[in-house]
């Protein structure tokens, strides 16, 4: 209804003045690190492509799809049509070119070109595809789409204990409050957090040293995020 007011098709939006409903969307589907590997193999080439640099880089999926090989040098990549309408700019890192380095380049200019309409993909048309490879990769949860890529590659930066900043930097996002979501800590983070020997504590221990006998973010040296490093190898 706005947009129909928007486009002049409309003198007032009859929902206006219609409150939303309040939705709890704080829980986050993310896939784990068996379901990414099965979900690339049974992608078909292209659309494997653009999945590998969607859990690479956390970009939306129609920010990659509307991205144009002017838009990327051999250091870094901007992404011009964001949700936010800002644009940003990321380091294309040895990942990135790799996967990059697989696309062809048509006349179009476009990073992703529909090989019948000769124009950039769009999300609608990928999601059908994406649909069909859940399905191949057995992800029959129903709680799958598009977007669950870049949750999962946030999830995997913040379990990594990359900084916040630089997670926004990567992201877009524009506050650490909007990344509140993305932290799933596992039952053995927080084991570790509630397992402490307080006959045994040392309170001469600098901050860094206590940061890192909990698990802390300076401390990114714990079994989990091992296993998240791991997780990015397979990818890369």
């Amino acid at each position: 209804m706005s947009k129909a007011v928007e486009w002049g098709n409309l003198i007032d939006s009859p929902a206006r003045t219609v409150k939303r409903l309040k939705v709890d969307n704080r829980r986050t589907r993310i896939l784990s690190e068996a379901e990414q590997l099965a979900l690339l193999q049974a992608c078909p080439p292209k659309l494997g492509r653009m999945v590998r640099l969607a859990l690479i880089t956390g970009a939306r999926f129609g920010e990659l799809l509307g991205l144009r090989w002017d838009d990327i040098s051999d250091t870094e990549m901007v992404f011009l049509e964001t949700k936010n309408g800002r644009s940003r700019r990321i380091p294309v890192s040895h990942a990135v070119k790799a996967v990059l380095a697989q696309c062809a380049k048509t006349r179009s200019g476009w990073v992703f070109t529909n090989a019948r309409t000769h124009e950039a993909y769009t999300v609608n048309g990928m999601a059908h595809v994406f649909r069909r490879a859940l399905q191949r990769a057995g992800i029959t949860t129903g709680d799958v789409s598009l977007h669950t890529l870049r949750h999962t590659a946030i999830s995997r930066m913040i379990a990594m204990g990359f900084d916040d900043h630089t997670v926004m930097a990567i992201s877009g996002h524009q506050s650490v409050r909007m990344l509140e979501r993305y932290t799933h800590p596992t039952n053995e983070r927080k084991l570790d957090a509630l397992t402490v020997d307080l006959d045994g504590l040392n309170l001469g221990r600098t901050e860094n040293q206590s940061l890192e006998k909990a698990g802390g973010r300076r401390g990114a040296r714990t079994r989990g995020l091992r296993i998240a490093n791991a997780a990015l190898s397979q990818l890369s």
